[in-house]
This record gives structure tokens, sequence and C-alpha cells, in this order.
């Protein structure tokens, strides 16, 4: 796959994440937001709760679940990233937040197929 087409892919995914939080009651504060760690894919928030949303969209799980691919070191970089963004501050997020959260969404999207998505609170270990 090439590096167009993964990120077009991405991109989809990340609109359908997007839609998902909201039609479950979450704001979505910022996307894309960038650090000196990396991206931060979306950023929203529910009841007074902070959710850092990593994405990980794929078509097959030929190579594992979207999941497999938030390993140790992507889980440092969720984290370094999170408290680079919250403490530099983000437009539209409220300073005091009840508790600060980093998720997942998987979307597996086989061709023909409804996505399957699956979301899964505070990933870190």
């Amino acid at each position: 796959m090439d590096g167009q087409h993964t990120r077009t892919l991405g991109n989809i995914g990340e609109d359908l994440a997007a839609a998902w939080l909201a039609d479950h009651g979450f704001s979505i504060v910022a996307r894309n937001v960038r650090t000196p760690y990396g991206e931060l894919d979306i950023i929203a928030s529910r009841e007074g709760h902070v959710h850092v949303v990593e994405v990980k969209t794929r078509r097959t799980v030929a190579y594992g679940s979207p999941l497999e691919a938030i390993d140790r070191r992507k889980q440092e970089h969720l984290r370094r990233s999170t408290i680079s963004a919250l403490s530099s501050g983000i437009p539209g997020l409220t300073r005091h937040a009840r508790s600060v959260h980093i998720d997942a969404i998987s979307i597996l999207m086989s061709d023909g197929t409804v996505p399957v998505i699956e979301f899964i609170e505070d990933i870190l270990i």
C-alpha cells in the first residue's frame, strides 16, 4: 500500500471516528494536533472529561488488528504528546477537566462491508 493510499484510508478512518464519537455524546475539540512528540488524532470532551483518541484504521487483519499497532512505543508517544498538548493549551478546551483519558478507536473497513468500529477507553498500560 503506498503512502497516499494509506493517508487517504487514515483520513477516512478519522472522519468515521469523529462521527462515531459525536454520535456517542462527545464534542470534538480538535483534530490532528501537532506536538513536539508527534500528532494526536482527535481530542474530544464529554461530561467534563478530556479524551485523547488514537485512531487506527485497517482494511484487513492480515497484519493484526488495528489496535495491535498501539505498542509500548506508541503509548509513550501518546503520553508525551498529550502532556505537551494540554500544557500548551488547546483552543476550545477548558483547563478544568475532571480527568484525561487516552483512548483508541479501531476501524476495520473491509471492501463492501459496513466498517466495524471499536472504542476502547484508557488504553495506556
